[in-house]
């Protein structure tokens, strides 16, 4: 099943498998937007607006244990509100 732009991910391993096939994907998480794209072989996530949040990645593994508001990404992925979502 291909799900839309706005549709929360399940679990864990649909969203790694989305950024894998090299998705980009934009959401909020408690009122706040992020973006994670993939500039250059890198992945880069940033809050929105806020460009001294800007931070690169080598590996998705790095960015999962990433913290935002005080808890890593990998346990919030159920939780965020995708708003775009490509690959």
């Amino acid at each position: 099943m291909i799900k839309g732009n706005e549709d929360k991910f399940d679990d864990l391993e649909e969203f790694v498998d989305n950024l894998n096939r090299g998705g980009e994907i934009e959401f909020f998480y408690n009122k706040k937007k992020y973006s994670i794209t993939h500039p250059e072989s890198l992945i880069a996530f940033i809050e929105q607006e806020n460009e001294n949040s800007l931070k690169y990645f080598k590996d998705i593994e790095t960015l999962l244990k990433h913290k935002i508001e005080g808890r890593e990404i990998r346990n919030i992925v159920t939780e965020i509100k995708p708003f775009f979502r490509c690959f």
